[in-house]
């Protein structure tokens, strides 16, 4: 998803950890968050926008 051509606000940056599995260390990563038309959490995240998973911890960094 591309920020400029949908309905993304800027929310601010934060941190997020999440367990990459395979036995490596969870990582952690300064990300850009942004809150979509329907009010969910979403990240960039290796440059794509991603939802924010049960899986991955926010914090934030506002």
């Amino acid at each position: 998803m591309n920020v400029e051509n949908s309905q993304f606000r800027p929310a601010g940056k934060g941190f997020v950890l999440a367990a990459i599995g395979d036995g490596l260390p969870s990582m952690r990563r300064l990300v850009e968050a942004y809150t979509g038309k329907d009010n969910k959490t979403y990240i960039k995240l290796n440059g794509e926008i991603t939802q924010l998973l049960p899986c991955h911890l926010f914090i934030s960094g506002n």
